[in-house]
């Protein structure tokens, strides 16, 4: 990614996403690394948050 480009690092529990935010942000100097503490878990059991099923739909 370019350095304008945000990332947000997730994972199931934010333990894989934490280790990729690190790299980024720490190893790489990525200025727009972010990472979502809640992670899948959370998001995931929020009522009428959006959940992308299917990624072929997007290309």
């Amino acid at each position: 990614p370019s350095a304008y480009d945000e990332v947000v690092c997730y994972c199931r529990l934010s333990h894989r996403a934490t280790m990729a935010w690190i790299v980024l942000s720490r190893v790489l100097r990525h200025p727009n690394a972010k990472i979502y503490d809640g992670s899948w878990t959370e998001w995931g059991s929020i009522v009428g948050y959006p959940i992308e099923r299917d990624i072929s739909a997007s290309n």
